[in-house]
């Protein structure tokens, strides 16, 4: 569509190993104590003074941190933990001597290891502190809502610049770190801490992953549950309440049990190379909202699928904004073509630095589903499927290697079809686009094409985009005032591929008609869902079973012990939303026999209607007598 718009690495220690450290006689050490008067956690720092002697081509300016601050209060299981790390006040180096934006000039690494003797290493940010981000002028509805009011980000200006490192902590006790300050391959000083963390009564469910039994759907990597991603796409902010309208947003997904939204790191929103590709000091305010964002997200259940790019960036033509990209030579970087972004080393080091600041700053979030590359990358001036391919080989590659929680990566294209980046080992699932659904058979052709698209790729499909009108959210509502092709599209994309098939205008046209009642009764039937680590077959793709109309079709899981189907009428669609109703209908499939239960849920919410045991003697399971005029959605087992 043209518009504006995860090493964890553990290690089981089974002996004890003697670390044999070799000095250097021109080297001296100094090593120092700091205690934290308020907690139980140590810091020891050593510091080793380079000479003349370890420089090769370019000097290296001794750089060092005078102190490390545990900024978080309470401690927890599956709660964020943040470690500042100081320098002198009086004596601030490491902005005037490097770019803190530039890992392979300068980075913190930092090496936790667990009560259990795994390890998980991280690499530090560099951060301006804020003091609040606030909405001035609230206005707040009955239901909880912001109504009115302008964000604003309070940045402190009185605090240096400086390293801060995040993780997830999954176990509870005694923690170790040891931090060290890396100048172009050389170790300057290495910091040493405890910290304790205590248990939590509400685990989390985990970071999602492939479920790597059925590699049809994700599933979390701690609960082992399934996770079915059922949301929309929300690009960007849209009101002056800027990343407050995700507090709405989420808020609305979380009520109707939706958990999924697509989001844009755009020049207009997120972006941090806005302005420059190698430093983002000026996008500090920006980053700062990245982090309320992710923490709503969590208050909200909502998993975010993270757009890194979006095509425009890299268009004259296309949505162009190349004209005001730092990348373009026009504006002092390295390229004179937008292609170039994808094999030019330059711009490939540049990028992987901004990949490395994503990861060091948010990949400490559950909330993140996935990192996607780029969207809709063949919108691209000069666009080489083999140049755009390895590029993204690459970049999946790099993200895979540092990003120590191992969000999952994808990417996006313009079209269904004809999209080779999706046969790469290094994305994990595919995800597509499609506005050709006007006057289609929604649940028909959904089904149709996630069965092409899985059948090519065996790996997770899912429906990043999809519409009957790509060219506003008026025209849409138009077309579908009632959004009934929101509803087939939640349960569509549920019951034939990973999750739903994710609308395109949640402004203009979900949000601004109040529609997000149409995501609810796929998504709280998704709670009722199980599909983690068991194979299945589609109903659909089941010969065996029959309907005895040609105009009522049925998808859904065929399990050992469950199925859940949705059976629908054809004639119900979005121009046609009080279709006849196709009486004394009878469904037949295949079941072992034994004893069930059959639940049957209202489609619009997902509350279960009626719940019957079903005894099954001839191997055959029977749904008789059905009447339907739209859709009836059941589980068995």
């Amino acid at each position: 569509m043209i518009k504006y718009k995860r090493l964890v690495s553990c290690i089981l220690i089974l002996t004890i190993s003697v670390l044999m450290i070799a000095c250097n006689p021109n080297d001296t050490e100094r090593t120092t104590t700091m205690a934290d008067d308020t907690t139980s956690n140590t810091v020891e720092t050593t510091v080793i003074e380079t000479t003349e002697e370890t420089v090769t081509t370019k000097e290296i300016i001794a750089v060092e941190f005078s102190d490390s601050t545990i900024v978080t209060e309470h401690i927890s299981v599956d709660n964020l933990l943040e470690i500042d790390f100081f320098e002198d006040i009086e004596d601030l180096k490491i902005a005037d001597n490097y770019n803190p934006y530039d890992y392979n000039e300068i980075k913190v690494v930092v090496e936790f290891t667990k009560p259990s003797g795994c390890s998980v290493t991280q690499t530090a940010f560099w951060i301006q502190e804020y003091l609040a981000i606030r909405v001035v002028g609230e206005v707040i509805d009955d239901e909880g809502f912001y109504t009115a009011g302008q964000e604003h980000v309070t940045m402190d200006n009185e605090t240096p610049n400086h390293y801060r490192v995040r993780i997830n902590p999954d176990e509870a006790g005694l923690w170790n770190y040891s931090a060290a300050i890396v100048v172009r391959g050389e170790t300057l000083q290495t910091t040493t801490g405890t910290f304790s963390v205590s248990d939590n009564s509400e685990r989390s469910a985990g970071f999602i992953e492939v479920d790597q039994v059925n590699k049809r759907n994700f599933i979390f990597s701690a609960s082992d549950e399934s996770y079915f991603p059922n949301g929309v796409n929300l690009g960007w902010p849209s009101t002056t309440l800027s990343t407050h309208d995700y507090y709405n947003w989420f808020k609305e997904l979380n009520e109707v049990n939706a958990n999924m939204g697509r989001i844009w790191l755009a020049n207009w929103s997120y972006s941090l190379h806005k302005y420059s590709y190698d430093d983002f000091d000026s996008r500090q305010n920006i980053l700062a909202r990245l982090d309320y964002l992710f923490e709503t997200a969590k208050e909200f259940d909502v998993y975010v699928l993270l757009t890194l790019i979006n095509h425009g960036q890299f268009s004259a033509i296309t949505n162009p904004e190349w004209a005001e990209n730092p990348y373009n030579e026009a504006n002092g970087g390295m390229l004179e073509y937008p292609i170039q972004f994808f094999y030019n080393e330059e711009a490939k080091t540049a990028y992987k630095n901004e990949l490395m600041y994503l990861i060091s700053r948010f990949g400490y979030s559950e909330n993140i589903f996935a990192w996607e590359l780029f969207n809709e990358t063949d919108w691209v001036d000069g666009y080489s499927s083999l140049v755009v391919t390895r590029w993204k080989d690459e970049m999946a590659q790099f993200i895979h290697a540092n990003d120590p929680y191992n969000h999952l990566v994808t990417t996006s294209y313009k079209y269904t079809f004809g999209t080779p980046g999706f046969d790469l080992d290094s994305l994990d699932f595919a995800t597509f686009h499609s506005y050709g659904f006007a006057n289609e058979i929604y649940y028909e052709m959904l089904n149709d094409e996630m069965t092409k698209l899985w059948d090519k790729y065996q790996k997770p499909v899912l429906f990043g985009e999809v519409g009957i009108d790509w060219q506003a959210g008026s025209s849409t509502y138009s077309s579908d005032y009632q959004g009934i092709t929101i509803h087939q599209g939640m349960w569509g994309g549920l019951l034939s591929s990973a999750g739903s098939a994710n609308q395109w205008w949640w402004d203009t046209w979900i949000d601004r008609y109040d529609l997000w009642f149409q995501m609810e009764g796929a998504s709280t039937y998704a709670t009722y869902m199980d599909v983690a680590n068991k194979n299945y077959t589609l109903l659909q793709e089941n010969n065996q079973v029959t309907t005895s109309d040609d105009d009522i079709f049925i998808i859904g899981y065929l399990l050992e012990n469950e199925i859940y189907g949705l059976i629908y009428n054809k004639m119900w669609n979005y121009w046609n939303s009080s279709p006849d109703v196709i009486q004394d209908i009878t469904v037949e499939i295949p079941f072992d026999n034994g004893t069930y239960t059959l639940s049957v849920f209202d489609t619009k919410t997902g509350d279960i209607l009626s719940v019957t045991t079903v005894t099954i003697t001839n191997g055959v399971f029977t749904i008789e007598n059905l009447d339907i005029s739209e859709d009836y959605a059941f589980i068995l087992k």
